[in-house]
């Protein structure tokens, strides 16, 4: 490569690095509650981590103030442990907390008992199914539902039909069209009022406002969220609803799949009326063929941790990433599904 190629390579990376914090700002959430002790007196200057429970790492950690409030963020959507240490109490752990794209999760008081630093009393309790922290009205779809769900065509936006106040006037799944964005209404709004974020970043084509810029692979969508109301000021724009996608990321262990999904006319049955009647007392159309239609979709994903000797050795994991690949090959006819 020239000089002139590395520069404008190396300036790249240097805007990348400056701006991906204040992507993953706007895309992510926050973990707040009290810490009381048992006659619910708070305790201020309590240590609270957030810990990533598929990467291992502490993502946050902060301290209470003097009612006792913590307030855990910017935090990446995920499964969460929160852990909270006073001296002169036990340990208090509460695992398995799914925190979603721009939630407010509040965790209520949570309360220490007297005792020694190295006991640890884990809470094991459901974190209500309704959000009380802020106004917003939205639903998610996580990501087993995308990977256990069948599709037609495997495009992840047809599970927005799946929420309330969703229409399309879209009579298929099978789109080869990926990246459009206006085929779905919601509370009556346009289609071209949609808008879409991938983490963090707005990825609708602001042009014509019926596209996005980058059309994910199911396997590489962690999760996405569906907004309708009490949009914060940054997601701004257009007055219609916020589609929030958020990418998979890599955890402590080395993780992939190689996949391959198929679609041909030889595995469809024949449509009842192109079959010829032969009861039929006079002679009648011959039938007519199935529609050829080859449909492939192929890749593979695969994610872990960046082995570095001193920024993220093996006993220390801290640098972390994800790759996905999928391509299409397909050979649809028009009038096909």
């Amino acid at each position: 490569m020239n000089p002139a190629g590395l520069k404008v390579g190396a300036f790249c990376l240097m805007l990348a690095t400056l701006f991906a914090p204040l992507l993953r700002a706007q895309n992510s959430g926050s973990i707040q509650g009290t810490v009381v002790d048992q006659q619910g007196a708070a305790i201020p200057s309590a240590t609270v981590q957030a810990v990533d429970q598929d990467k291992g790492v502490v993502a946050r950690e902060t301290t209470t103030g003097a009612t006792g409030l913590f307030n855990l963020q910017p935090l990446q959507p995920g499964t969460y442990t929160v852990q909270v240490r006073a001296t002169g109490m036990r340990e208090l752990s509460r695992p398995g907390l799914q925190l979603d794209s721009r939630q407010v999760m509040d965790l209520g008081e949570l309360k220490l008992t007297v005792g020694n630093v190295s006991e640890v009393v884990t809470v094991e309790s459901l974190t209500p199914l309704v959000e009380t922290a802020t106004a917003d009205h939205s639903s998610v779809i996580d990501s087993r539902e995308i990977q256990e769900t069948s599709m037609n065509g495997r495009d992840f936006q047809s599970l927005v039909r799946t929420l309330p106040g969703v229409v399309s006037n879209d009579s298929s799944d099978f789109r080869l069209a990926f990246n459009n964005t206006d085929s779905f209404h919601i509370n009556g709004l346009r289609g071209s009022d949609n808008n879409v974020y991938l983490d963090g970043a707005i990825n609708t084509d602001v042009g014509a406002n019926d596209g996005q810029f980058t059309q994910l692979s199911m396997d590489a969508v962690g999760e996405f969220k569906l907004q309708t109301t009490n949009f914060a000021a940054e997601y701004g724009r257009n007055p219609g609803v916020l589609l929030a996608v958020n990418t998979k990321s890599g955890g402590k262990q080395f993780h992939g799949t190689l996949y391959e999904f198929n679609r041909e006319d030889g595995f469809d049955a024949n449509y009842f009326f192109n079959k010829v009647n032969p009861d039929a007392a006079t002679p009648i159309t011959p039938p007519t063929p199935k529609s050829e239609l080859r449909f492939h979709q192929y890749g593979f994903n695969i994610g872990g941790p960046i082995p570095l000797k001193k920024l993220s050795p093996w006993s220390n994991k801290k640098m972390f990433f994800f790759f996905n690949f999928e391509g299409t090959r397909a050979l649809k006819p028009n009038g096909s599904n």
